[in-house]
């Protein structure tokens, strides 16, 4: 006999309890299935045996109009949520082409600004150096008579 070592067997991994509690849930899941299946069975029986085939072809008529019926109503309302979507859409593209040309008009604007802001700035830097000579040649033009003066009046 060759012994193999390290190999052990399902009782000794899993406790028996364990093994006969999951049996028993397999067996019970597929007697479920069985009887479940069988009364399915036996309930389409007993509706063919009750319902007269004309009956029966009627019925299926019936259900096959109402599943066109809700076809038809599922496909108006997707094409209303359609066209809402389109013109939402629509309506988000003009909003967009909108900004883009007061985008357009901004920047020229912001442009023309920044250029007459220049020019003030400009204008403002040389009206301020005028101004500045001007004090200048004053303070020369005042400080000659003063010094003048100065020099004939004190001894």
């Amino acid at each position: 006999m060759i012994a193999i070592i390290g190999v052990r067997t399902l009782s000794e991994v899993v406790p028996l309890w364990v093994l006969i509690v999951l049996g028993g849930l397999s067996l019970g899941m597929v007697v479920f299935v069985v009887v479940r299946s069988a009364r399915r069975t036996t309930s389409r029986i007993e509706a063919a045996d009750v319902m007269d085939p004309g009956d029966l072809l009627r019925e299926r008529i019936r259900q096959v109009n109402k599943a066109f019926t809700e076809a038809a109503k599922l496909m108006d309302d997707l094409r209303r949520e359609l066209e809402a979507q389109q013109t939402a859409r629509e309506g988000l593209i003009a909003q967009a082409e909108e900004q883009q040309r007061l985008l357009a008009i901004d920047q020229a604007q912001a442009e023309n600004i920044r250029q007459i802001l220049v020019g003030e700035t400009k204008a403002t830097i040389q009206e301020e150096r005028r101004q500045q000579w001007k004090f200048f040649a004053l303070g020369i033009a005042a400080s000659i008579p003063i010094g003048v003066l100065i020099n004939v009046l004190v001894p």
